[in-house]
């Protein structure tokens, strides 16, 4: 039996489009009262937005609880004054980031541990004289000095708050980062005032991401994008008795059949047309794709297919699935059962001298060709779950 080295896992799994989505994920439970903050995924500006009246406020203190597996992106931001007075609060790298600029100070700090782990954690900001306060989890404290002017009788009368986005232009960041965060809030309380948004039922419409009360790690894919790997990335390289495979140097491994791909996916999609995941060379057609028609699983190589079987439930329940391809066969193994056909030698030589060159590309979640002649995808949303795990099999 073969040892599986080494093993690359990728995020990856979710080919959802929004009416799929509807269809899959509607009964899924919701988190009650939350706020998902990624509404307007490639728009800079806020989700939702706010303003408060400083010539009423009594405390000057802000708390939420945040969940996210994003690394980056705006939390919220808030001003008295667009260009001279803003505070932004962010992650990056998964760690709490504050950016303070007014006529005092320009300032960039993060602190604490990663919070990008699908958990609730509560966060507070204070406003404390001159000083600003982040506390984390009621356990992690940053206060910084001589930084800030007093909320409470601050000479502008008026603040704006904005979640998941910006209210002034992204180049006027101290540091630049990726502004679109994947993330919600909950049991927010800005400086003792009213929680209502100014968007207010817009934010519960049609069509608008929800909060689920239980996620999981996992990508979406809208249909109109894709994630690309370049091959010579990816572990492609054998050895045997500290020889390294080379296209020149075929005799030890090409000539039998120990060398197998197996990729595991666990997925949701709603019936549709889609690639799932693909190997193919630089610009042309893939020599191995595992695609989505209707609700059928369609594994293919070259332009031959191998195997059509139907996903379970129509694809809503999550599906956690195996293609394997070895020189003899190629096989789709379902929580339903397994399936195998066999396979020419030469396609099997065909892929297998593509992902040892290093010389194509993996695709996850479509390909080039149908990302140019798809429409704009919809917003990237919460995937509730999604893995995908690729592992290429040396001689025993």
């Amino acid at each position: 039996m073969g040892v599986v080295v080494p093993r690359l896992r990728l995020s990856g799994g979710e080919l959802v489009k929004r009416r799929a989505y509807d269809q899959c994920f509607q009964g899924l439970s919701k988190e009650a009262g939350a706020l998902n903050i990624g509404q307007r995924w490639g728009d800079p500006s806020p989700t939702a937005t706010l303003s408060i009246d400083l010539r009423q406020v009594k405390s000057a203190a802000s708390f939420f609880e945040l969940r996210t597996y994003d690394p980056e992106g705006i939390v919220f931001y808030g001003d008295t004054s667009p260009s001279t007075d803003w505070f932004v609060l962010a992650l990056r790298g998964g760690k709490l980031e504050m950016q303070i600029h007014n006529s005092v100070v320009n300032l960039t700090v993060s602190m604490g541990q990663r919070i990008n782990d699908g958990q609730w954690h509560q966060i507070m900001v204070k406003n404390e004289g001159d000083c600003v306060a982040l506390e984390l989890d009621r356990s992690y404290k940053l206060t910084l000095c001589e930084v800030s002017h007093a909320i409470i009788d601050h000479p502008f009368p008026e603040m704006r708050i904005g979640v998941g986005g910006l209210l002034i232009p992204q180049k006027d960041l101290l540091i630049p980062m990726n502004t679109a965060m994947d993330g919600c809030l909950r049991r927010w309380n800005w400086l003792n005032t009213s929680t209502a948004w100014q968007e207010g039922a817009a934010l519960e419409g049609e069509g608008t991401k929800a909060c689920f009360a239980s996620i999981h790690r996992g990508s979406f894919f809208p249909g109109g994008g894709l994630a690309s790997f370049l091959l010579s990335g990816l572990p492609t390289r054998l050895s045997h008795n500290n020889e390294s495979w080379s296209p020149n140097n075929e005799s030890w491994s090409l000539n039998n059949e120990s060398w197998s791909l197996a990729v595991e996916v666990s997925l949701r999609a709603g019936p549709q047309k889609g690639t799932i995941v693909a190997v193919s060379p630089s610009a042309q057609a893939p020599i191995l794709s595992l695609r989505l028609e209707d609700t059928d699983l369609i594994a293919q190589l070259g332009e031959k297919v191998v195997l059509k079987i139907p996903l379970p439930g129509a694809g809503c329940p999550t599906s956690d699935l195996q293609l394997r391809v070895t020189s003899a066969e190629l096989t789709l193994r379902l929580s339903t059962g397994e399936t195998s056909a066999p396979i020419p030698e030469a396609d099997f030589k065909s892929l297998r001298h593509l992902w040892l060159s290093g010389e194509g590309h993996l695709f996850i979640g479509g390909l080039p060709a149908e990302r140019e002649h798809r429409h704009p995808p919809s917003p990237v949303e919460e995937a509730p779950d999604g893995s995908l795990a690729l592992a290429r099999r040396p001689p025993d």
